[in-house]
């Protein structure tokens, strides 16, 4: 064994992601391993690093900020140490399975998802079987770390009358439905996409092994060094998740967007277009977006806080989507940006902070608009907008919020 104490002997450019944590805790790093204590103390120090990262970015501009920056310090903390103690994979199909819900959040996931995860060992087959659901899209991705090796819709495979399907994933091809596994740690996301909260039905599935067991590498792996294997790792992945989102170069400038992007190296789905943007805000300023909605299966626009968490979607209209947002007489749609309530029925809440990313997606639609914008005083929103656009009393807002609140609560606390 060597030292531990020095992290760049181990170092993985993959650290951000939690399934760096797994990978590093079943395989190691070429033979060398980091003593207990050495972990531990590293550990430690990559908390002590990503807090005076938090502290010191530029992005940390209010209280607001500050705190949802030191409280995201916790939510790595809690994606990393759930991944860390569910290092060896078993063939169950979980929701939220890196803890990923409406308060563990990271890496701007969607508002209207629900993600289910599982992790394979390589060499085995596996069913994957249920209901398809009402969702407005149930999407199923197998992965190779972050390369995707199957992509396909549901909707796309053999599925009766009554929405039930099965599937057989597999490193060899199969009759039927087939998502092909590959590389040594295979995974399987399935994505629901919500439209209509309170109606849709998210999708009823579950994933059993077929045919013979693999005996899994890290039995073989005394516990302390498989334990110290993930205390190393945890550590990476807490600094390094943190320090790519807040270098990550695809945002744009302030109050702008990007063109749309295909972000599947970073586990996407292929068919999502996701159109970036940033705000920034003073107090008492506002940012109206405008576009065209594009025609196509689902398309959303959501907030993020400036470490691209998304922004609570329960207790704020953080985010609205295809069916909840209102679309103006001439076929436009126009959002309000602001910590303040406008009045304006497509009010995005920035929840109080001073920046953070706006993400339009775009999932199987016929274009993916990048929408202008303006920033105006608060108080000349609403002057700023045509006549016809649509306005909301604040009864009807409490409403609306509190529909939203029992929709999530629904969604993942069944």
């Amino acid at each position: 064994m060597t030292d531990g104490s020095n992290p760049t002997a181990w170092k993985n450019p993959m650290a951000w992601l939690p399934f760096s944590i797994a990978e590093f805790a079943l395989s190691g790093a070429d033979g060398q391993d980091p003593e207990l204590l050495a972990a531990w103390a590293h550990l430690q120090e990559r908390l002590a690093a990503a807090q005076q990262l938090v502290v010191s970015t530029p992005v940390n501009k209010n209280s607001v900020d500050f705190g949802s920056g030191m409280r995201h310090l916790m939510v790595l903390l809690a994606v990393g140490i759930d991944m860390a103690l569910r290092v060896d994979p078993d063939p169950v199909l979980a929701v939220n399975r890196a803890k990923m819900d409406d308060i563990v959040t990271w890496g701007l996931e969607c508002p209207d998802c629900v993600y289910m995860n599982a992790s394979f060992r390589a060499g085995e087959t596996y069913r994957l079987f249920g209901n398809r659901g009402t969702a407005r899209y149930v999407g199923l991705q197998t992965m190779d770390g972050m390369a995707a090796t199957t992509n396909v819709l549901a909707d796309e495979l053999e599925v009766d009358a009554d929405g039930n399907f099965e599937a057989i994933l597999s490193a060899d091809e199969h009759d039927g439905n087939w998502l092909k596994l590959a590389g040594d740690h295979p995974t399987l996301t399935v994505r629901n996409f919500l439209y209509d909260w309170d109606t849709e039905v998210l999708a009823s599935l579950k994933v059993e092994r077929v045919g013979d067991e693999v005996e899994p590498k890290d039995r073989s792996v005394a516990l302390d060094v498989s334990v110290a294997r993930q205390l190393y790792a945890l550590g990476e992945f807490v600094y390094d998740n943190l320090k790519f989102f807040l270098d990550f170069g695809a945002m744009p400038q302030a109050n702008d967007f990007v063109p749309p992007m295909d972000m599947s190296s970073m586990g996407a789905a292929a068919e999502n277009r996701p159109v970036i943007g940033r705000f920034e805000l003073e107090p008492d300023e506002a940012l109206i977006l405008e576009f065209e909605p594009p025609k196509g299966v689902y398309w959303s626009i959501s907030l993020g806080n400036p470490w691209l968490e998304t922004i609570h979607y329960g207790r704020h209209q953080s985010s609205l989507n295809g069916h909840q947002s209102v679309v103006d007489p001439d076929g436009k749609v126009r959002f309000v940006l602001a910590a303040q309530d406008p009045g304006v029925a497509n009010w995005l809440d920035t929840a109080g902070h001073s920046n953070g990313a706006m993400l339009l997606r775009c999932v199987r639609t016929e274009t993916a608009p990048v929408p202008s914008t303006r920033v105006v005083k608060f108080d000349d929103a609403r002057a700023a907008l045509p006549p016809e656009t649509t306005m909301t009393s604040p009864d009807e807002r409490a409403k609306v919020v509190a529909a939203r609140r029992r929709s999530v609560h629904e969604r993942f606390y069944r």
